[in-house]
């Protein structure tokens, strides 16, 4: 089989939340998709017989290299009223969860651009945040998980080559 170096992706990604981009990244972004699986076996065969597909979940993950307020805020699960200017307070007495639209762009096979729209996403996982140290960035290391959009087709996301 022929390799096509032109299909071959290599480069950088933009992540926007919201409308808003997050500035660099580290580590790029990476989409996981998992799908649970029911296997159904009969006493006539020494195997399944057949998989069936019962639930799915996806998550997208990133290192944000930029300490904003705002990255900050949205990697907390903070809401937008607990950010006043330079201000950010953590903690509610009634935490409710952030739901984003979050669009990543990335290099492309031969040579174009790969716009992933991700609908519905929710950050995810504990937040852990290295305050300062004389070796390394205060990253912010975040994942979202993706929910079902009901109004695209129950979809996780969609890519668009251009």
């Amino acid at each position: 089989m022929a390799v096509t170096t032109a299909n071959i992706v290599v480069g950088a990604a933009t992540l926007s939340i919201a409308g808003v981009d997050v500035g660099g990244l580290q580590g790029g972004v990476t989409f996981k998709k998992t799908t649970t699986f029911v296997d159904i076996d009969a006493d006539q065969l020494a195997g399944i017989a057949k998989k069936i597909a019962t639930f799915e979940t996806a998550s997208i993950s990133t290192t944000m290299l930029e300490a904003t307020i705002t990255n900050m805020r949205r990697a907390m699960n903070e809401a937008a009223s607990q950010a006043s200017g330079s201000h950010l307070t953590i903690g509610s007495a009634a935490p409710a969860t952030q739901e984003y639209a979050i669009t990543v762009v990335a290099k492309a096979p031969n040579s174009g651009t790969r716009t992933w729209t991700f609908h519905r996403a929710i950050m995810s996982a504990d937040f852990e945040h290295m305050i300062g140290s004389r070796e390394s960035a205060s990253v912010i290391p975040v994942t979202f998980e993706l929910l079902k959009d009901p109004s695209n087709n129950n979809n996780f996301c969609t890519f668009v080559d251009s």
